[in-house]
Formats: C-alpha cells, sequence, structure tokens
C-alpha cells in the first residue's frame, strides 16, 4: 500500500463490487487525497453498462526446459567469452581485472578448466564492457571507466574491481539518463 493511500480518506462514495468468490455487495469506497478509489483487494466494479469479469488466474505453466539451437550457445561458453574479452582488451589486462595470473586467460581460451568464483567473474566483466560498449565508443568507454565518477564517488574501475558491475552499471545507466553531467 503506497503513502497517499495510508494517509487517510478525503472522500467517501458507494458502489457495487464483485469480491473474491463472485459474490456481489455494496461496500464504501474511500477516496483518497489524490483523488483515487481504494478499492478492496480483489474486487471489480460493476457498471450498469458491463458486469466484471474476474480475473482468470494463470494457469499455464512455463516450459521446464528450453533447447539452446545454432551455434549461438556455444559462443557463451567460457574460451568463446575469454577470447572475446582478450580481444577487445587485451590478455593482461583480462587477468588484471579478474584477479588472476596473466596465464588465466589464455588457459581458458584452449579449454582448461575454470572454477566457478572465476567463471562467474568472468560474466561479470563481459556484463560490464557489454554495457560499456553500448553506451561509449571504444576510446570513450576507457576514459570513463578511468576517470573520476561522481554517482559512484570513485573511478569506475575500482568499484568494479571491488563490487562487481553492479554499481558500474547502475552508473553507465545515470550517465545515459543526464545525471551528473
Amino acid at each position: 500500500m503506497d503513502e497517499s493511500h495510508a494517509a487517510g480518506p478525503v472522500d467517501t462514495a458507494a458502489a457495487q463490487l464483485r469480491l473474491p468468490g463472485a459474490r456481489e455487495e455494496t461496500v464504501e469506497l474511500h477516496r483518497d487525497r489524490e483523488g483515487h478509489y481504494v478499492l478492496p483487494k480483489g474486487a471489480h466494479v460493476t457498471t450498469s453498462q458491463q458486469r466484471a469479469r474476474p480475473v482468470k488466474p494463470v494457469t499455464r505453466r512455463v516450459k521446464e526446459t528450453i533447447a539452446f539451437k545454432g551455434e549461438g550457445a556455444t559462443s557463451y561458453g567460457t574460451a568463446a567469452v575469454t577470447e572475446r574479452l582478450v580481444g577487445l582488451l587485451g590478455n593482461n589486462t583480462v587477468a588484471e581485472l579478474l584477479g588472476v595470473a596473466k596465464d588465466r586467460p589464455g588457459r581458458w581460451i584452449r579449454g582448461e578448466g575454470i572454477d566457478a568464483v572465476n567463471r562467474v567473474a568472468l560474466a561479470d566483466l563481459e556484463a560490464l564492457v557489454g554495457q560499456l560498449l553500448a553506451a561509449f565508443t571504444p576510446e570513450q568507454a576507457s576514459l570513463w571507466l578511468f576517470g573520476d565518477n561522481a554517482h559512484l564517488g570513485a573511478r569506475p574501475i575500482d568499484v568494479f574491481r571491488l563490487q562487481g558491475s553492479g554499481p558500474v552499471v547502475d552508473a553507465i545507466a545515470a550517465h545515459e539518463q543526464g545525471a551528473f553531467a
């Protein structure tokens, strides 16, 4: 319930309502300070021109399996993601951003195993790079990433290293909306 409804009624009216269980009943409606009527939960207003239709609950289930088709599904594997990031940023930068040894990205590209923590960090870095390149040119992205940011109160690259891509992606969105310009 929002604050306007919690403030109390300013005006009242009576209406014929269909309440849960398909029973019809005349109830007192309250108007909030913004002029909106506050209806009982699950109620539907009946007018003289039409009868209210109750909303049917969703009974369809979402499929429990999804078939990923085509070669695009393999482009999300560790080797493909690492290769993309190394191609964009360079091997040493990827290793530094992920906090791993400089030989690790090359090993992942060759198909060597990756632990769960680094797999998540790799996906997080890819998400950040995708957001950066959607919002900026590569040159602008680099300048923005290493420059001071009022939204974050720090350099985005430092926030990424400490907190992951979430706050940095939020700052990108704020920049796109014109905040702190």
